[in-house]
Protein backbone atom coordinates (compact mmCIF):
# COMPACT_ATOMS: atom_id res chain seq x y z
CA UNK A 1 0.00 0.00 0.00
CA UNK A 2 2.78 2.31 0.68
CA UNK A 3 4.04 2.27 -2.42
CA UNK A 4 0.81 3.42 -4.34
CA UNK A 5 0.90 5.62 -1.85
CA UNK A 6 4.18 7.29 -2.91
CA UNK A 7 3.32 6.83 -6.21
CA UNK A 8 -0.09 8.71 -5.88
CA UNK A 9 2.10 11.68 -4.08
CA UNK A 10 4.34 11.96 -6.93
CA UNK A 11 1.64 11.99 -9.59
CA UNK A 12 -0.47 14.23 -7.76
CA UNK A 13 -3.47 11.76 -7.68
CA UNK A 14 -5.97 12.37 -4.67
CA UNK A 15 -9.78 13.30 -3.88
CA UNK A 16 -10.85 16.24 -2.19
CA UNK A 17 -13.82 15.86 0.37
CA UNK A 18 -15.98 18.24 2.41
CA UNK A 19 -18.76 17.51 4.52
CA UNK A 20 -21.19 19.87 5.56
CA UNK A 21 -23.08 18.32 8.95
CA UNK A 22 -27.12 18.61 10.21
CA UNK A 23 -26.35 18.63 13.67
CA UNK A 24 -23.68 18.78 16.33
CA UNK A 25 -23.43 15.15 15.66
CA UNK A 26 -20.91 12.86 13.78
CA UNK A 27 -23.16 10.96 12.30
CA UNK A 28 -25.36 13.57 10.59
CA UNK A 29 -23.46 14.18 7.37
CA UNK A 30 -25.98 15.79 4.98
CA UNK A 31 -23.71 16.82 2.17
CA UNK A 32 -20.97 15.88 0.69
CA UNK A 33 -18.71 17.35 -2.04
CA UNK A 34 -15.46 15.59 -4.04
CA UNK A 35 -13.02 16.47 -6.72
CA UNK A 36 -10.87 13.95 -7.87
CA UNK A 37 -7.47 15.09 -9.13
CA UNK A 38 -5.24 12.72 -11.29
CA UNK A 39 -2.17 14.09 -12.70
CA UNK A 40 -2.43 17.70 -11.32
CA UNK A 41 -5.62 18.44 -12.90
CA UNK A 42 -8.90 18.56 -11.33
CA UNK A 43 -10.85 15.57 -13.84
CA UNK A 44 -14.44 15.26 -12.09
CA UNK A 45 -16.31 17.08 -9.47
CA UNK A 46 -19.34 15.54 -7.67
CA UNK A 47 -21.73 16.88 -4.71
CA UNK A 48 -24.61 15.03 -2.99
CA UNK A 49 -27.35 16.10 -0.14
CA UNK A 50 -27.77 13.29 2.28
CA UNK A 51 -30.32 13.03 4.31
CA UNK A 52 -29.35 11.91 7.69
CA UNK A 53 -30.08 9.58 10.12
CA UNK A 54 -31.66 11.44 12.33
CA UNK A 55 -33.96 14.01 10.49
CA UNK A 56 -33.08 17.60 12.19
CA UNK A 57 -31.56 20.36 11.49
CA UNK A 58 -30.01 22.93 14.43
CA UNK A 59 -30.09 26.24 13.65
CA UNK A 60 -26.53 26.44 14.60
CA UNK A 61 -25.73 24.29 11.58
CA UNK A 62 -28.30 25.82 9.35
CA UNK A 63 -26.71 29.12 9.98
CA UNK A 64 -23.62 27.99 8.47
CA UNK A 65 -24.22 25.74 5.63
CA UNK A 66 -27.90 27.32 4.72
CA UNK A 67 -29.13 23.41 3.97
CA UNK A 68 -33.03 23.47 5.29
CA UNK A 69 -34.70 20.93 6.54
CA UNK A 70 -37.31 20.45 3.77
CA UNK A 71 -34.06 20.00 1.35
CA UNK A 72 -33.40 17.03 3.52
CA UNK A 73 -36.63 15.90 3.51
CA UNK A 74 -36.31 13.81 -0.36
CA UNK A 75 -32.64 13.41 -0.34
CA UNK A 76 -31.46 10.09 -0.64
CA UNK A 77 -29.42 7.94 2.68
CA UNK A 78 -25.95 7.13 2.26
CA UNK A 79 -26.78 3.26 1.69
CA UNK A 80 -28.64 4.92 -1.60
CA UNK A 81 -25.25 7.10 -2.24
CA UNK A 82 -22.75 4.75 -1.17
CA UNK A 83 -22.42 3.49 -4.49
CA UNK A 84 -21.28 6.29 -6.26
CA UNK A 85 -19.14 7.62 -3.23
CA UNK A 86 -17.17 5.10 -2.34
CA UNK A 87 -15.31 4.97 -5.65
CA UNK A 88 -13.89 8.11 -5.21
CA UNK A 89 -12.36 7.32 -1.78
CA UNK A 90 -11.81 3.45 -1.66
CA UNK A 91 -8.04 3.48 -2.38
CA UNK A 92 -7.40 6.82 -2.48
CA UNK A 93 -5.39 9.58 -1.31
CA UNK A 94 -8.08 11.96 0.36
CA UNK A 95 -7.47 15.20 1.12
CA UNK A 96 -9.67 17.33 3.30
CA UNK A 97 -9.35 20.52 5.30
CA UNK A 98 -9.56 19.26 8.70
CA UNK A 99 -8.94 15.69 7.62
CA UNK A 100 -9.71 14.62 11.45
CA UNK A 101 -12.78 16.03 11.57
CA UNK A 102 -14.43 15.59 7.82
CA UNK A 103 -12.61 11.14 8.42
CA UNK A 104 -14.65 11.35 11.69
CA UNK A 105 -17.97 12.24 9.81
CA UNK A 106 -17.60 9.51 6.84
CA UNK A 107 -16.81 7.23 9.59
CA UNK A 108 -19.76 7.96 11.80
CA UNK A 109 -22.06 8.07 9.14
CA UNK A 110 -21.03 4.51 7.62
CA UNK A 111 -21.26 3.04 10.98
CA UNK A 112 -25.02 4.55 11.68
CA UNK A 113 -25.70 2.09 8.63
CA UNK A 114 -23.60 -0.46 9.45
CA UNK A 115 -21.01 0.43 6.56
CA UNK A 116 -17.36 -1.11 6.91
CA UNK A 117 -15.51 2.11 6.32
CA UNK A 118 -12.77 2.48 3.04
CA UNK A 119 -9.47 1.47 2.78
CA UNK A 120 -7.91 4.99 1.89
CA UNK A 121 -5.20 6.83 3.53
CA UNK A 122 -6.00 10.91 4.23
CA UNK A 123 -3.79 14.12 4.36
CA UNK A 124 -4.93 16.91 5.56
CA UNK A 125 -4.62 20.40 3.79
CA UNK A 126 -4.56 22.23 6.58
CA UNK A 127 -1.29 20.35 7.95
CA UNK A 128 0.16 20.56 4.84
CA UNK A 129 -0.18 24.53 3.96
CA UNK A 130 1.47 25.47 8.02
CA UNK A 131 3.66 23.47 6.99
CA UNK A 132 4.49 24.43 3.21
CA UNK A 133 3.77 28.13 4.03
CA UNK A 134 5.07 28.67 7.36
CA UNK A 135 4.83 32.72 6.83
CA UNK A 136 0.84 32.87 6.46
CA UNK A 137 -0.25 33.56 9.67
CA UNK A 138 -3.67 31.69 9.13
CA UNK A 139 -4.63 28.81 7.61
CA UNK A 140 -8.65 28.88 7.51
CA UNK A 141 -9.84 27.56 4.05
CA UNK A 142 -11.47 31.32 3.77
CA UNK A 143 -8.01 32.76 4.36
CA UNK A 144 -5.86 30.29 2.03
CA UNK A 145 -8.43 31.16 -0.94
CA UNK A 146 -8.34 35.01 -0.35
CA UNK A 147 -4.49 34.37 -0.27
CA UNK A 148 -4.07 32.11 -3.67
CA UNK A 149 -6.93 34.39 -5.18
CA UNK A 150 -9.38 31.12 -5.41
CA UNK A 151 -12.77 30.90 -5.63
CA UNK A 152 -14.90 30.26 -2.42
CA UNK A 153 -18.47 29.48 -1.46
CA UNK A 154 -17.95 28.66 1.91
CA UNK A 155 -19.59 25.54 3.46
CA UNK A 156 -20.65 24.97 0.27
CA UNK A 157 -19.09 21.34 0.30
CA UNK A 158 -17.97 20.86 -3.55
CA UNK A 159 -16.84 24.27 -3.56
CA UNK A 160 -14.57 23.92 -0.12
CA UNK A 161 -13.53 20.54 -1.38
CA UNK A 162 -12.04 22.34 -4.97
CA UNK A 163 -10.39 24.99 -2.50
CA UNK A 164 -9.13 22.34 -0.33
CA UNK A 165 -7.67 20.56 -4.03
CA UNK A 166 -6.06 23.57 -5.07
CA UNK A 167 -4.32 24.50 -1.71
CA UNK A 168 -3.07 20.98 -1.71
CA UNK A 169 -1.67 20.77 -4.61
CA UNK A 170 0.63 24.47 -4.26
CA UNK A 171 1.82 22.97 -1.11
CA UNK A 172 2.97 19.67 -2.41
CA UNK A 173 4.36 21.43 -5.72
CA UNK A 174 5.96 23.57 -3.14
CA UNK A 175 9.14 21.82 -2.49
CA UNK A 176 8.79 21.19 1.36
CA UNK A 177 10.32 18.34 2.64
CA UNK A 178 6.73 16.87 3.70
CA UNK A 179 7.46 14.07 7.32
CA UNK A 180 4.65 11.23 5.86
CA UNK A 181 3.61 8.79 8.86
CA UNK A 182 2.73 5.73 6.31
CA UNK A 183 1.69 4.08 9.21
CA UNK A 184 -1.25 5.86 10.31
CA UNK A 185 -4.47 6.48 8.84
CA UNK A 186 -4.18 10.06 8.44
CA UNK A 187 -0.11 10.22 6.34
CA UNK A 188 -0.25 13.90 8.28
CA UNK A 189 -1.05 13.06 11.92
CA UNK A 190 1.67 14.02 14.17
CA UNK A 191 3.09 16.22 10.87
CA UNK A 192 6.14 18.58 12.48
CA UNK A 193 6.98 15.81 14.56
CA UNK A 194 9.18 12.63 13.70
CA UNK A 195 8.21 9.04 14.15
CA UNK A 196 9.76 6.76 13.73
CA UNK A 197 7.75 5.24 11.04
CA UNK A 198 8.38 8.27 9.04
CA UNK A 199 9.86 9.62 5.44
CA UNK A 200 10.36 12.77 4.21
CA UNK A 201 8.82 13.49 0.55
CA UNK A 202 10.37 16.57 -1.59
CA UNK A 203 7.25 16.75 -3.93
CA UNK A 204 7.75 18.18 -7.14
CA UNK A 205 10.65 20.41 -8.06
Amino acid sequence: MQRKIQQDLDELNFTAIDFETATEKRHSACSIGMVQVRGGQIVEQRQYLIRPVELRVSPMNYSIHRISLEQLRTAPQLPELWPLIEPFLHEQLVVAHNASFDMSVLDHTLAAYQLPAPRCHALCSVKLAKAAFPELPRTRLSDLAAHFGLELNHHDSLSDAAACAEVTLRALRSGHPFTFSFAQRELTKGMGTKPRTAQAWRGWR
